[in-house]
């Protein structure tokens, strides 16, 4: 990745994606980066509206979408060669998207395909969507989480990472059909949606992430839940803050929503609150998002130039991580219920863990830090900081 930038998965309907006013909302929500999954004609109406607004695209193709369906090696490189040379003259193209969720029987046509990119579009990045750790081994095609990162990184050679995870659940009046007249694929999907109440996984698959990113070298990133649907509830913006902070404080290079733009009506899924309706009509979680965006825009950007050192959890630590101890310029924290995120550059994230409430933190440290605000650094007196952050919000300091 060469920036921050901001995404979403899933977006505006075909006939909508080239329509100037819907390219503004998206800008104004705070979008940086806008996946392009469609036909190739529409992907090409779609580039030059994208670049007049300075947003930049990652491409899926429908060739390469063949190529991967149908385990095609044989003809993965000279594909891969005529659908860069397609979009050659397209020069806000960032990135070749290529699928979402693998099975691991499918990395060897991922390494050809990915091979393929790096040699006629070096200069660009290559998006694969992982599992989350929930998803069962029938899933994977691993016998674990961490033996399906390895075994990706290993065969397909990436040069970033990407997962999905979504943590809240619990939707009220659920009353969804559990319709399993659908793929094998699909069915394995609903059914590790169906679940009422929150995940204990989050910061375990956050954490082991992390660790093979930075094992690697490679850079991460994370699509977080947005948009109500199947058994995930409607977030409030307490809890969009705690995943997008969260994030940063284990050092994502991108974040992405989950989604953009409502989806199409489905009895087992039924979508609803997402950013936009189906006609592109902004609803309450657009509003939501661009507060959010604009929140953490400068705290990204600068988060982005450093590398990961450690987290820690202030309080009892949720499954995987590990407890707050004496780490750099802080000695003790007083507070409860927060996670704290270290970086090689002396940036210091703090979040509150508590989607919920608000929280209190006061940091003793050996010498003053700075506390960033109106994207600038501004020392602090003393060797105590004390700071209140609302439910999921975040603070970023450095010493």
């Amino acid at each position: 990745m060469k920036q921050f930038d901001i995404t979403y998965f899933h977006g505006p309907f075909p006939n909508y994606i080239a329509d100037e006013n819907v390219v503004a909302d998206i800008v104004e929500s705070g979008f940086t980066l806008v996946p392009l999954n469609y036909t190739t004609e529409v992907n090409k109406k779609a580039l030059p509206v994208l670049k007049k607004f300075g947003l930049r695209a990652i491409v899926s193709d429908p060739r390469i979408t063949d190529i991967y369906t149908e385990d095609n090696l044989i003809d993965a490189d000279a594909t891969v060669k005529e659908v860069v040379n397609d979009y050659k003259s397209f020069d806000n193209i960032i990135g070749w998207d290529i699928v979402d969720e693998p099975h691991a029987s499918k990395f060897p046509v991922l390494s050809a395909i990915v091979n393929a990119f790096r040699r006629y579009s070096p200069d660009k990045e290559t998006v694969i969507n992982l599992f989350p750790n929930y998803a069962s081994p029938e899933q994977l095609g691993n016998p674990d989480y961490i033996s399906h990162l390895e075994a990706y990184v290993n065969t397909v050679r990436p040069n970033m990472l990407s997962y999905d995870h979504y943590h809240f659940l619990g939707r009220e009046n659920r009353n969804a059909i559990l319709n399993l007249d659908v793929d094998e694929r699909e069915r394995l999907i609903r059914l590790s949606a169906e679940k009422m109440e929150d995940r204990a996984e989050f910061f375990e698959n956050i954490e082991v992430f992390r660790s093979v990113a930075l094992k690697y070298d490679i850079d991460p990133m994370l699509i977080v839940l947005l948009t109500e649907h199947g058994s995930y509830r409607n977030l409030t913006i307490g809890e969009l803050y705690w995943e997008v902070n969260m994030c940063l404080a284990y050092g994502m290079k991108r974040i992405s929503y989950f989604t953009y733009w409502e989806p199409v009506a489905d009895p087992f899924w039924q979508w609803t609150n997402a950013m936009c309706d189906t006609e592109g009509n902004r609803m309450q979680h657009w509003y939501d998002v661009k507060k959010i965006n604009k929140a953490v825009m400068s705290a990204g950007i600068h988060l982005f130039n450093t590398e990961s050192e450690a987290v820690f959890h202030i309080g009892a630590p949720e499954k995987g991580a590990k407890s707050f101890e004496k780490y750099g310029a802080i000695s003790s924290i007083d507070g409860e219920n927060g996670v704290i995120g270290f970086f090689e550059d002396g940036s210091i994230y703090l979040v509150n863990r508590d989607f919920a409430h608000g929280n209190t933190f006061t940091l003793h440290t050996d010498r003053p830090l700075s506390v960033f605000a109106d994207n600038r650094f501004v020392p602090s007196d003393g060797n105590t900081v004390t700071v209140a952050l609302g439910a999921g919000e975040a603070v970023l300091l450095k010493a």
